[in-house]
């Protein structure tokens, strides 16, 4: 499997849990970030240090359950998705494939906004 096909399931699944209402073992998740953690590691390049730090700080808000910090933190990974993918042109079309990503980490973040703010007006 592919990089850019595991993080699409990885995404895939948070989006089931979101429809689950985050009633659900966030374990199955956290194991994904895991994965991209150390994939992203093994790379060790300036910009993917910072999405490594970005993912840890995601693993800390699934882990807290906090929807406004993990919209937040997937709106960020979504914009160093991108200008990764400003870069990446070839004809394999992994600069494609990160722009597409990019928007699906966005659209997460987007639906945690309506999650966060729905979990702010029953508190």
């Amino acid at each position: 499997m592919s990089f850019f096909t595991e993080a699409e399931s990885s995404i895939r699944l948070l989006f089931d849990t979101n429809n689950a209402g985050f009633q659900v073992d966030p374990s199955k998740g956290i194991s994904h970030l895991e994965n991209w953690i150390q994939h992203l590691r093994s790379i060790d390049q300036p910009a993917t240090r910072l999405m490594v730090t970005e993912l840890e700080t995601l693993r800390n808000h699934i882990s807290s359950n906090n929807a406004a910090g993990m919209s937040q933190a997937f709106q960020n990974l979504g914009e160093m998705t991108a200008q990764a993918a400003l870069t990446t042109h070839n004809f394999s079309g992994e600069g494609d494939k990160a722009r597409e990503l990019s928007q699906k980490l966005i659209s997460v973040a987007g639906n945690l906004r309506h999650i966060a703010g729905s979990q702010v007006a029953q508190h």
